[in-house]
Order: structure tokens, then C-alpha cells, then sequence
């Protein structure tokens, strides 16, 4: 009887456990971009109250190709690393620095079907992006890395890998590993990018319910 209680309590625990991070997704899910249109290309994280854009509109762009193009002008701006460090917790993948002998694969699947996958390979998925803090941890503003000023730029990375029977499955969130220069652009990574999700755009100079955009023109809503 002692022996049947303790695999049944095993068995709830590892259920828990499995159960447990995935009900992160419930406050994760897919928005359009513009009003009407029925193309998924947000994820609205309800915790954070953040809209993140769909990695792949940004691939092969240079930091400065995204901070000067359009979807700045939409009001998204990079995500801070702290703001992608909290995603990848909603989501139910933490950074642990690529610690695999704690990994989250399914959780980390989900995250990179709502974010676009902008690399993939016959054995792993990729979410990569371009982060708004640079290698040594500094924040990216206009007055400290001025546009055409290069610089070392950090990616934020949400990988899987199915490198079984080597490996089991592999679901890591993190920042480790290679990271390009601020010119540099690829179709392997694209920009984490956000905006709030009461976001209200500047429609005509002067005139929008949104206080911010008060002397402005469309689309100059910092």
C-alpha cells in the first residue's frame, strides 16, 4: 500500500511539474498588428502589458535599419533585457544561463511559435533578436549609442533542439554565446520589440487622445 501512495505521489508531482510552468502561456497570446486585419503578428503578454511584434518582420535588419524604420514609428521600441528576462519567465522558460540540466522544451516551442521563428535547422528551432541593452549591459538610447554609432549589440535567444538519442530535448531561453556588432544584420536574427498595450498612435499633429503626442505628427510618438 506504502509503495503504491509513493509512486502515485511521484506520479502527481511530475505532473505538477510538467503542468505547472505551461499554465504560464494562459497570459501569452496572439494579436493583430493592424486593426482589422486577420494576420497574427503580436504577442500580448497580459502580465507585463506588453505587445510583442513577430520577430520575423525585423530579420535581416541592422539595430539601426529597426530603431529608424517603421514599426518605431508604430511606438514599438527594443525590449530592455529585464523585459525579455520577464517574457521568458511568463512564458514558462527562465533564463538559467543555459543550464540544460534544467530545460523547458515544450514551453520553449510555444514561445518561439508565438514570437516567429526567424532560424531553423533539421534538429532546432530559433527565436533570435537584437535586445535594447548592449553586451555589457548597458541601456541603448539615442544620447548613449547614437544612430550610425556601432556598437556591440546583445541578442536575446530562445532555442530548441531535438538532439536525441545524444541528448534529450532541449528548451533554453538566454543570452549566452555569440552576439553581432550593432551593423550587422542576418536572416538568422531579427529584434525583440515592444510597445504597451493600451498604445495609443499620434493620428495628426496636436490632435490624439494619446497626451504624449501633443505638438507631434503622425506616427512621432516616443
Amino acid at each position: 500500500m506504502r509503495g503504491s501512495l509513493r509512486k502515485l505521489a511521484a506520479t502527481v508531482a511530475l505532473v505538477v511539474g510538467v503542468v505547472a510552468p505551461m499554465l504560464a502561456h494562459a497570459d501569452l497570446f496572439r494579436q493583430t498588428l493592424v486593426e482589422g486585419s486577420s494576420v497574427l503578428n503580436v504577442t500580448r503578454d497580459s502580465q507585463s502589458g506588453l505587445d510583442w511584434l513577430d520577430m520575423r518582420l525585423t530579420v535581416s535588419q541592422t539595430y539601426d535599419d529597426v530603431r529608424t524604420g517603421i514599426y518605431y514609428r508604430m511606438g514599438f521600441r527594443h525590449a530592455t533585457k529585464a523585459q525579455v528576462q520577464a517574457l521568458f519567465v511568463h512564458a514558462g522558460t527562465p533564463d538559467d544561463g543555459f543550464d540544460t540540466a534544467v530545460t523547458w522544451p515544450m514551453q520553449t516551442v510555444a514561445l518561439i511559435d508565438l514570437l516567429g521563428e526567424t532560424r531553423t535547422s533539421f534538429n532546432s528551432r530559433h527565436s533570435l533578436g537584437f535586445i535594447g541593452t548592449d553586451f555589457l549591459d548597458n541601456e541603448i538610447t539615442p544620447e548613449t549609442h547614437r544612430p550610425g554609432q556601432v556598437f556591440s549589440a546583445q541578442l536575446g535567444k530562445v532555442e530548441y533542439m531535438d538532439l536525441r538519442p545524444t541528448l534529450p530535448l532541449l528548451g533554453e531561453a538566454h543570452f549566452t554565446g555569440g552576439h553581432p556588432f550593432s551593423n550587422e544584420a542576418s536572416p538568422d536574427w531579427g529584434s525583440f520589440l515592444v510597445r504597451a498595450t493600451n498604445y495609443t498612435p499620434c493620428r495628426t499633429a496636436g490632435h490624439s487622445h494619446n497626451p504624449k503626442c501633443h505638438g507631434q505628427g503622425h506616427g512621432q510618438y516616443k
